[in-house]
Order: structure tokens, then sequence, then C-alpha cells
């Protein structure tokens, strides 16, 4: 059953943005939800690996009276990020002429929300990801009108809206044993439903909601 027991939250955008394109919170509170066994590279050692380029979108919209974030759930297929909960992004092509416009295009790509309908606040901290060597850029969006995703069946599993009142709670975070390799590791992530969000989507948004508290006003 959904959890719907939180207090709605508004943002003040002008804030938020604000925040957004100033200080951010950095590795030091993405690596507040890392799983424990996850080395931290320094940044010399990242470029030295000559990592492939990503971007990814945290998008708000408006849903019931409150601001959600989208995830979507991969498929199931050969690879290390295989049915993982994430935010809608992929790798840079030749032709993106910047990583907002990646971000954007993989988002049009996946769930079917064309660029003109987001309105991009600002960008989050570049998190590498050894295991895949993609060092992703996450930037924050709001929808601007309301739509009806279109998931892109090759890519997207299942869509998932969860509202931004609920992860700002400590109830949304908890600890699993997941399968990594061939054992059995205990990390930690977010829950919603029956879906866990762990590893690099559970570090960037744990930095996000880090810079949404300040932009959170009473409703």
């Amino acid at each position: 059953m959904r959890d719907v027991n939180y207090i709605r939250t508004m943002l003040d955008w002008n804030s938020l943005q604000t925040s957004l394109q100033g200080t951010l919170p950095g590795l030091s509170q993405q690596l507040q939800m890392s799983p424990p066994y996850r080395d931290v590279p320094n940044e010399s050692w990242v470029r030295a690996q000559n990592p492939k380029e990503a971007a990814v979108l945290l998008l708000l919209f408006e849903r019931a009276g409150d601001w959600q974030l989208l995830f979507t759930k991969r498929v199931a297929y050969t690879g290390v990020h295989s049915a993982q909960i994430s935010f809608p992004g992929g790798k840079m092509e030749v032709a993106d002429v910047s990583k907002q416009h990646t971000a954007l295009r993989e988002t049009e790509e996946e769930v079917g929300v064309g660029a003109q309908q987001i309105e991009l606040l600002g960008p989050l901290t570049p998190l590498y990801i050894p295991p895949s060597n993609f060092l992703v850029n996450p930037f924050v969006g709001r929808l601007l009108e309301p739509v009806q995703w279109q998931p892109q069946p090759a890519e997207v599993a299942e869509i998932l809206e969860i509202p931004l009142p609920y992860l700002l709670q400590a109830k949304a975070r908890s600890q699993r044993e997941i399968t990594v390799g061939a054992g059995q590791r205990t990390v930690p992530g977010f829950v919603w439903e029956e879906h866990f969000i762990w590893g690099a989507t559970a570090m960037i948004l744990e930095e996000f909601l880090a810079v949404a508290r300040t932009a959170l006003v009473a409703p």
C-alpha cells in the first residue's frame, strides 16, 4: 500500500535555483548513501580512467498537490545496472552539444517528455561510477505542464512517481542486503513501496535532498 503519511512540502523555486547554482554539498553528502565497500577515488585518478560521460535528470513535477520526483526502473539485461531504479539519463553522444542536452535528450527518449516542457534549474555534483566507468552529471529540472509518460519499452520497465515530502523523511531511508557480484552486501538506500533505491541513484538523490531542504517553505 502506498505510504501517504507525510507532511506536504512547498518549494521556493528561486531559492532552489540559487542553491543549485552555488556551492553544492558535494561528494561528502553523496557518500552518506554510498555502499560501504565503495572506494572513494580522487579527482585525478578518475580523470586518468578516461571515464565515459553521462547525464541524468532529476525531474520535479506536481501531482495531487505535492511535488514528486520521477524515477525509472531499468529493464533486466546483462549488465551491472540491470533492473535498478534510476533517473532518466544515459551516455553523452557525439551530437550532444552539452551535458544538459544529454540529460534532456535521454529524458525524452526514455519517458517521452520534450526539452520544451522542462525548465532546467541547475546541476548537482558529478559522480563517478567505478563498475561502468561512467562520470554521471546530474541536473535538476521542473516540468512546466502536465504530461502523459511514454516509457520506452526497450529501456524502461516501470515509471515511479515518488513524493518529495516522503523522500525527505527519515523513514524513507533503510538498509538492505543485495547481491553484488557473487556475494551479498548490506547497503544504504531509499525505500518506496516494494522498491529499493541504492547505489549511484541514492547518492545523487542524497545530495539533491540536502539542497531541497534549503528551499522548503511552510505550506
